[in-house]
């Protein structure tokens, strides 16, 4: 792909525009103990919440990370905050989403509410621990990518709201620019309860809450093997062993050949970021009028909000269904980001990256044991939220002897269906195009 150097900002750089204010290190690393009752692989969001829990449950924890703290997809997200999950693959061991028994309507209604405490944590998480991360409750649009998306919108705002009193309003075609400064969609669905925050603030304020309840935290320290079980597990790693009482897993988009058995289930996306110069304040105000986060209805998705400040635009979505140049999948994302908005065609890129989605079968994130040892991963697209959250939960499992009030809990988690899979996801670039195909025909048949 010939690449147009003009669209790029002089100061342009392919990593997170993020980590301008927090980037990824090892403050508060220390050297790894001989023994801990608590042992988490992972320093992401899940792994830190979890850690947090415990430690001001009176247990000692270790949290180790194969790199910097905060190097994988928690600093790399998109900042989006919500209580959505998808329900839209149905629920393994359930019936699907088509299905309306009694039992999958319980299981969906509190597998909903448990979202919306989801979103509601991160408030209180944020307050409680005094966390500078910009967090704004200021709502979300969700834009209809056909016409024939926004009856499924209104039937949405409408279980919505009947359900979690989610505050959610329909947007018809002709208000749209109240919304949002593009004539693209057609029409839309408005939630307030939604926000935003700096994904890689809020990072540093979870690493500082624990270094501050005593959780010992290891960078650089490579998980090469789990052995033993529940009580008596012995962690060898890069830099030497520990053993521990219970194991967590929290490695969610890069989870490995530590753990066959759950990478089996997880099909890791790469979902691709850019952001913009900063913008004529009008400009910008024309963009979003109301600082919501955007999102869309079509299968191959993207997400976009206005950057703290609001002089900046990020676009999120998925350029390719594989790893692509930093500076390819800005050109792709650029392309994107003025079908919705032709207003910004001569804007400049500053930051381009990268960064991996857990995505699971069924469209739900999982937290349960296998072989002894803990997990919660498979945040498909709301990990802010939702693995925050289950990072709690897991940790309330362990200070409360296996007993948990989550719905997430026991949750059938299926495998990905394609025999033979390791957890290289071959097939992706196959079924992306699939679904651009599906997209535009129902963009073109709908109009």
């Amino acid at each position: 792909m010939k690449i147009d150097d003009g669209l790029f900002h002089p100061d342009y750089k392919p990593e997170a525009f993020w980590w301008e204010a927090a980037r990824p290190g090892t403050e508060h690393s220390t050297d790894l103990p001989a023994a801990t009752e608590i042992f988490i692989v992972g320093s992401g969001y899940s792994g830190l919440s979890a850690a947090l829990e415990l430690a001001r449950g009176g247990r000692a924890v270790t949290v180790v990370d194969a790199v910097n703290f905060g190097g994988g997809a928690s600093t790399l997200s998109g900042g989006g905050v919500s209580a959505g999950i998808n329900l839209g693959k149905g629920i393994s061991g359930s019936p699907g989403q088509n299905a309306r028994g009694k039992d999958h309507k319980t299981l969906v209604a509190s597998l909903l509410r448990e979202s919306m405490a989801a979103y509601e944590f991160i408030g209180e998480l944020v307050e409680r621990e005094n966390i500078d991360c910009h967090f704004e409750q200021r709502g979300r649009f969700v834009g209809a990518f056909s016409k024939a998306h926004y009856p499924n919108l209104v039937k949405k705002a409408a279980f919505l709201n009947e359900l979690l009193q989610m505050d959610a309003a329909m947007v018809p075609p002709e208000a749209q620019r109240s919304e949002i400064g593009s004539d693209f969609y057609h029409g839309g669905m408005t939630i307030n309860r939604a926000g935003k925050l700096h994904p890689s603030m809020f990072h540093k304020g979870l690493l500082d809450a624990c270094h501050r309840a005593g959780v010992t935290l290891c960078a650089h320290t490579k998980v090469n093997g789990i052995e033993g079980a529940k009580g008596r597990f012995a962690v060898k790693t890069a830099k030497g062993d520990c053993t521990a009482e219970q194991v967590i897993i929290a490695t969610n988009g890069h989870t490995g050949g530590l753990t066959p058995k759950l990478r089996k289930r997880l099909v890791p996306i790469s979902s691709q970021i850019i952001v913009t110069e900063e913008l004529p304040e009008d400009l910008a105000l024309e963009l979003i009028p109301n600082g919501r986060t955007i999102s869309e209805t079509p299968r191959v998705t993207s997400y976009y909000r206005l950057l703290p400040g609001d002089r900046r635009v990020m676009y999120g979505g998925r350029a390719r269904f594989q790893d692509v140049p930093a500076e390819v999948s800005a050109v792709l994302l650029h392309r994107m980001m003025t079908d919705r908005w032709p207003q910004l065609k001569d804007v400049r890129i500053t930051h381009s990256w990268s960064g991996f989605v857990a995505m699971t079968t069924d469209a739900l994130p999982h937290m349960g044991v296998e072989d002894g040892i803990h997990y919660c991963i498979g945040c498909n697209g709301s990990g802010v939220a939702m693995m925050t959250y289950l990072g709690k939960q897991v940790a309330l499992l362990i200070l409360q002897d296996g007993q948990s009030d989550s719905s997430y809990h026991g949750l059938a988690f299926p495998s990905v269906p394609v025999p033979f899979y390791q957890g290289k996801p071959w097939f992706l670039p196959i079924v992306g195009e699939y679904y651009r195909y599906l997209d535009r025909m129902d963009r073109r048949a709908a109009g």
